[in-house]
């Protein structure tokens, strides 16, 4: 029976199908909080993401090269080319240097170099210097320095936890 298909290919299909239906209903019925991801970039940058409830997703730093769009490719969704704002929080290429790569594979609406403060949305972001910085989000506040380790951290405005 050469028109038949083995029910392995069925049995994957039906795997396939449900995994991305778990991924979809987690993507649109997620809570509302506050995405912060501190990238992994190597001893000598630092990247954040961070993904508001509305959508907003800023980028504070590229680090010091091409690295942050391995990072990025980890964390965002595959079909995700946009980037609200990449906000650098100084021009040494330490933090600044993978902007030429961020611009060339995301759209992004805004690049703010330095100040010290920056709207999210509900969250507030201000630079206290060009490694620290402070995300305020509902009742939480959330400082994140170069010692903060890599890792996902998410507020829902009351608390503040690492995933």
């Amino acid at each position: 029976m050469l028109g038949e298909l083995p029910r392995r290919f069925y049995l994957l299909l039906f795997i396939v199908l449900v995994a991305g239906n778990v991924s979809v209903y987690r993507e649109i019925f997620a809570p509302e909080v506050l995405r912060i991801t501190v990238l992994e970039m190597g001893e000598k940058g630092s990247a954040i993401l961070m993904r508001s409830p509305n959508g907003t997703t800023i980028l504070i730093n590229t680090g010091p090269d091409a690295r942050i769009l391995r990072a990025l490719g980890r964390e965002l969704p595959p079909w995700q080319r946009k980037i609200d704002t990449v906000l650098l929080t100084n021009e040494k290429s330490s933090v600044a240097g993978g902007l030429a790569d961020v611009t060339s594979h995301y759209r992004v609406k805004n690049v703010v170099r330095s100040g010290t403060q920056f709207s999210l949305g509900n969250a507030a972001i201000s630079i206290l210097s060009p490694d620290t910085f402070t995300v305020l989000y509902g009742t939480t506040s959330f400082t994140i320095s170069s010692s903060t380790p890599a890792g996902i951290y998410i507020s829902n405005g009351k608390t503040i936890t690492r995933l």
